[in-house]
């Protein structure tokens, strides 16, 4: 029996093979200029593992779980500004609820005013009603995504800064160290963190109905709602859900710092996540859309930090060169690029 041939066309067509295609480009130039790029120990003083590879999985955490949500909402065809200002709020009412007593004694300790289970679900729950927020304003409202959540990008922060009387607020509990700086055996609790809710999102939209849900109000809100999907139900869900991922990477964040820092907190974050999503081939219209390239695209953006770091770019010229970077694999994964490699895999099979 004849084996079936590869076809190769497919593969070439998918954005995802490109943006695997490009992560290991930068990868390799990134081994180039350090040859130890790939080498992985573990730290004697505390069993954890360290390693250039490591690094880039570890600072991604917190832009991978945000673009979880951010994945569902460019898939409805819509956007959510508001997530980075969702990072700086999570970070300072865990750190108001921790350090309430600041003004009587402002040297940092290892303990927590207020239990520390409510220092965790305050700030979560607090960002998916803002999440709720604007699924509301969508759906019930029907205003554009771009502009409700714009109303929490812009009030978000003064938010934060109300919540903590414009203090930066510091902690040394070590409960709350744990979140973004503790490991679990040789692994960093913030990868364990972001592969525990990168799963949990890949079973809900892909081993229920929901994804498909998403799928077809982001193709056409009117034939859904027809078909009886309640079109309104869906984007209430999918941008409570993203309050509350924004919420987990706000609380990742802060933990990393031990500190609010709600001025500078998320700052960008919205902008990387939107990044991730589209490199890994969801498009901005709406529709299909894919989890597992959202992750590539965020690991491809935080190697492109660590590969500007190697290369000793100063900070001024950091954005340009990360944004001329995205600009080559955007490109790319371009229609007309993709086309081409799979007329030349065509061509190929035919001769062979």
């Amino acid at each position: 029996m004849k084996k079936k041939a590869i076809d190769f066309s497919v593969i070439t067509r998918s954005k995802i093979t490109w943006a695997v295609v490009a992560e290991i480009l930068i990868l390799l130039v990134c081994f180039i200029i350090r040859p130890d790029f790939f080498s992985i120990s573990i730290q004697p003083s505390t069993g954890v593992l360290y390693g250039s590879l490591i690094d880039i999985l570890n600072r991604s955490a917190e832009i991978t779980i945000i673009a979880m949500g951010m994945t569902l909402a460019i898939a409805l065809g819509g956007t959510d500004l508001s997530v980075g200002a969702l990072v700086a709020v999570s970070g300072a009412m865990a750190l108001k609820l921790m350090r309430w007593d600041v003004l009587e004694y402002s040297t940092p300790g290892d303990y927590t005013v207020y239990p520390f289970w409510m220092a965790i679900l305050l700030p979560l729950l607090t960002c998916m009603l803002m999440g709720l927020f604007n699924g509301i304003l969508i759906s019930k409202g029907g205003m554009q995504p771009f502009i409700a959540t714009l109303i929490l990008m812009v009030s978000g922060r003064g938010i934060a800064q109300i919540l903590t009387n414009g203090k930066q607020f510091t902690t040394m509990y070590s409960p709350f160290r744990v979140i973004g700086q503790g490991h679990l055996g040789p692994i960093p609790m913030p990868i364990i963190i972001m592969t525990v809710v990168c799963i949990a999102m890949a079973v809900f939209v892909r081993k229920t109905a929901f994804g498909t849900f998403v799928e077809s109000v982001g193709v056409n809100k009117s034939a859904s709602r027809l078909s009886g999907i309640s079109s309104d139900t869906v984007i209430i869900i999918v941008y409570t859900l993203t309050g509350l991922l924004a919420g987990i990477a706000g609380l990742i964040y802060s933990s990393r710092i031990m500190s609010n820092d709600s001025n500078n907190a998320g700052i960008n974050y919205e902008m990387d996540a939107i990044l991730a999503v589209v490199i890994g081939g969801t498009a901005m219209t709406g529709g299909k859309f894919s989890l597992i390239g959202t992750i590539i695209g965020s690991i491809i953006i935080r190697t492109i930090v660590t590969f500007v770091y190697y290369f000793g770019i100063v900070a001024e010229a950091t954005m340009a060169f990360k944004a001329l970077i995205i600009a080559v694999v955007i490109i790319l994964q371009s229609e007309p690029v993709r086309e081409y490699f799979a007329r030349r895999s065509e061509k190929r099979a035919l001769q062979g």
